[in-house]
């Protein structure tokens, strides 16, 4: 089994076909521009199996393909089982990736993202679909349960599945939950990511020493940043996330997804490749990949001086890269990674690096800003204003200063110094004015 050529272009321009009305034109437009805000994607990431996959699919849905590949990242990863891991130091990984879809409410399509992923999956192993895929994550104490020991038996645990796939399309509600008082699921979440044990030492204690959950999220880029804190980034449940930005790709009206013979013969060939990478172990490197993962750990291991928020959210970019890059070898029924599986791995984490910097700006906050100082006239308003009237007095000094200075820099505010009002000498009012509009032309 080898990795497939490229067959996807994913970064092509919309085209408007000839006769279109203003309408569709209008649709085509928007969905041009939602694409124009996404990271820069280095196609590599689906120069492996999986990619080939998407391609396959790709002109029958609208879903962002890069939001597909996770999907099926994310699905094959659990459908592997426990076999097939990975050694960083003295810890064993498991081949789990847990994509974060970040995506707008429609324009995102990340639901449409899952439709076609998951068709396939259920053409691979209806099975696996049916008994292994579930929602509605709410406390550790339910998701530890799924795996826990009746009676105390280890040996139940030889004839058991423990794979879980949890698909949450609203991840919000998930955050909410984890952020109530005496709810476990933060750290139960730590332990799943590790494969590990989720036994529980509460009340109705649950002994559960293994498990192996993926987990694939939904959420709008404004509905994370209203409901993360920086405690829960730095707790360390976020970090094990890939967040990816996506939008939809194309506009079709009148598409009716996959063929169904297409649908069966993929599923049938990504059916084989599970069940024979499920027999693996231990994954190596081959020496060409073994000093390109060199070079790929000094990379993602770097300080690279982000925002606080950025910072916590990417951490474990180098054991997500690993994981997604071994998922690649066990598909092509590889017992070592190979250089081509990193390099599609790097792609996609890269992206995700820069769709945590994309997810933590806002970038409806400074067209607003701007509108609310301009509403003041050539008055401005003081930095203490925006400070409480815009901010709502929670906002940190250094976070408003991130959103003023990029303003004041390309000129779209201007930044002056009001004298004190008693006349005494002193550090006066710091003022902020809208710029006039041009209309010379």
């Amino acid at each position: 089994m080898t990795v497939p050529a490229r067959a996807l272009r994913v970064l092509r321009p919309a085209e408007v076909p000839v006769g279109a009305d203003p309408a569709e034109a209008e649709a085509i437009a928007q969905v041009a521009r939602a694409r124009a805000e996404l990271p820069t994607l280095d196609e590599t990431a689906f120069d492996c199996y999986l990619g080939f996959l998407v391609s396959k699919l790709d002109a029958t849905t609208e879903a962002d393909p890069v939001a597909v590949l996770a999907s099926l990242l994310c699905a094959a990863g659990v459908h592997l089982g426990q076999g097939p891991h990975v050694r960083a130091g003295d810890d064993p990984h498991p081949l789990l990736v847990w994509p974060l879809i970040v995506g707008r409410t429609s324009a995102g399509r990340k639901g449409t993202s899952w439709s076609t992923a998951r068709r396939l999956i259920a053409a691979a192993d209806p099975e696996f679909h049916r008994d292994n895929i579930k929602s509605g994550l709410s406390s550790g104490e339910g998701l530890a349960e799924r795996f826990a020991i009746k009676d105390d038996d280890p040996s139940e645990l030889e004839h058991r599945d423990l794979r879980l796939m949890v698909m949450e399309a609203e991840w919000g509600g998930v955050m909410a939950k984890m952020r109530r008082e005496g709810n476990s699921l933060s750290a139960i979440l730590r332990s799943a990511w590790e494969g590990g044990d989720l036994s529980t030492l509460t009340v109705t204690a649950r002994v559960a020493p293994n498990s192996h959950v993926g987990i694939l999220a939904h959420i709008t880029p404004q509905e994370f940043r209203a409901k993360i804190s920086d405690s829960d980034l730095a707790g360390g449940t976020y970090n094990r996330f890939l967040p990816l930005a996506v939008a939809r790709s194309k506009f079709l009206p009148f598409s009716q997804g996959a063929d169904p013979t297409v649908l069966e013969q993929l599923g049938r060939e990504f059916a084989t490749r599970l069940s024979a990478g499920s027999e693996l172990g231990t994954l190596g490197f081959t020496d060409d990949a073994a000093a390109l993962w060199r070079a790929l750990y000094i990379e993602f291991s770097t300080d690279t001086h982000e925002r606080p928020q950025v910072e916590q959210f990417i951490s474990r970019a180098v054991p997500n890269c690993l994981r997604i890059a071994a998922i690649h070898a066990a598909l092509d029924g590889e017992p070592a990674i190979h250089p081509a599986h990193l390099r599609a791995a790097a792609a996609l984490v890269r992206y995700s690096i820069d769709s945590a910097r994309a997810i933590f700006t806002d970038t409806d906050t400074p067209a607003r800003l701007i509108a609310w100082i301009a509403e003041a006239g050539q008055t401005g308003r003081t930095r203490k204003e925006i400070t409480t009237g815009f901010f709502g007095g929670n906002t940190k000094a250094q976070q408003i200063s991130a959103v003023l200075d990029p303003l004041v820099t390309s000129g779209l505010l201007v930044r002056s110094t009001r004298p004190r009002a008693d006349g005494k000498p002193g550090r006066g009012t710091e003022v902020y004015t809208a710029r006039a509009p041009d209309r010379t032309n």
